[in-house]
């Protein structure tokens, strides 16, 4: 409680920095890029940029005003209006950070069983060649990584929470659990899926790409409080970032950016990893590439948090949030938590 109150009185102090939380992803390529060239600094505004574990951290340092804005889980501003897993709290996001950019990838002992692909695995399992449950990971059962999993098992005539086990592991767990044969299997962003390939460990066997092309992925997320106090810095935050998202998506851009991300007090993983992500012709392992744009971050289709994206968002939370029967909620309850007025606004002032 002494945390809530204290965060809370910082809330009107213009001046106090914004404490603005990423995870170690691909994904948040905007957020370092504005931190390192001094974006939010050009901007007049103070921000003090940390990574996290995980998103179980992010959601709970924003519940209890630890964290002002972070990079977050598509789903979590519903998940946590509506309390699941976490006391209720008022979380918006006026912005995505970025569409797709995960990708499932299966073990090697897999591909040494004669699976390369959906069908081979629902044969696999069907017909009962291994005694045991095959075990995927993912970061949150409430992510798009999650819903990624399971239309693509759902696609091969398989029942996501009946023929395979889905465990939650933090996105850095992945390929270690997988070296440990823990998981068979996982989704999840970049870096990870391009270390177990280029360390023997696993293959892709699809990109969320190829199954929901400008799904939304990551979004930049606050409380109503913070909101409140601190809205006008927080519009600015998100034009400093429009300008990031456009950086981040221009290829004469790309070798000085990978080496920004790059650095061990950011990703800490090389650009040669980095880039793969980037290429247009992504690395699937054992000589197959996906082609076309893997990741992308900027235009407004992307970076807008448009409520009919939103309303997919939330659809599949209720269809595949295992333990818990959602109800559909109203759409100006959508357009309260994913606000696209706040982009709009900050698009407009940014024009002038």
């Amino acid at each position: 409680m002494t945390t809530q109150t204290f965060s809370q009185s910082n809330y009107s102090r213009r001046g106090v920095p914004i404490r603005l939380g990423y995870v170690r992803l691909l994904d948040a390529a905007p957020l370092i890029i504005a931190d390192s060239l001094g974006m939010f600094r050009d901007a007049d505004l103070s921000v003090e940029l940390t990574r996290e574990v995980g998103w179980a951290t992010i959601r709970d340092k924003l519940a209890f005003g630890q964290l002002d804005v972070a990079q977050a889980l598509s789903p979590m501003p519903f998940v946590m209006q509506l309390g699941i897993h976490v006391a209720k709290t008022e979380v918006i996001t006026g912005m995505v950070l970025n569409c797709n950019g995960n990708a499932i990838t299966l073990s090697k002992q897999l591909r040494e069983e004669g699976i390369k692909d959906g069908v081979d695995l629902r044969r696999y399992i069907k017909k009962g060649f291994r005694p045991r449950k095959i075990v995927f990971g993912v970061v949150s059962h409430a992510s798009s990584h999650h819903f990624m999993l399971c239309r693509w098992l759902e696609e091969h005539g398989l029942c996501p929470h009946k023929d395979v086990i889905i465990s939650v592991l933090p996105p850095e767990q992945m390929v270690r659990n997988m070296a440990s044969q823990n998981i068979d299997g996982f989704c999840v962003g970049e870096p990870w899926n391009s270390l177990a390939v280029e360390e023997a460990l696993g293959f892709c066997v699809t990109t969320s790409e190829a199954i929901a092309s400008g799904y939304p992925e990551k979004v930049l997320a606050t409380t109503e409080r913070f909101n409140t106090y601190r809205g006008e810095e927080y519009q600015r935050m998100i034009e400093v970032l429009r300008d990031a998202c456009a950086y981040c998506d221009q290829a004469d851009r790309r070798k000085e950016m990978l080496n920004i991300l790059s650095k061990p007090g950011y990703l800490n993983c090389s650009p040669k990893t980095l880039s793969n992500a980037l290429s247009g012709n992504f690395p699937m392992g054992y000589g197959n590439f996906s082609a076309g744009q893997f990741i992308r971050f900027s235009g407004d289709e992307v970076n807008r948090p448009d409520p009919q994206r939103a309303k997919s968002v939330y659809e599949d939370l209720i269809r595949y949030l295992p333990g818990r029967k959602l109800e559909p909620i109203p759409a100006k309850t959508i357009s309260r938590i994913f606000r696209a007025s706040i982009y709009q606004q900050a698009a407009s002032q940014h024009a002038l």
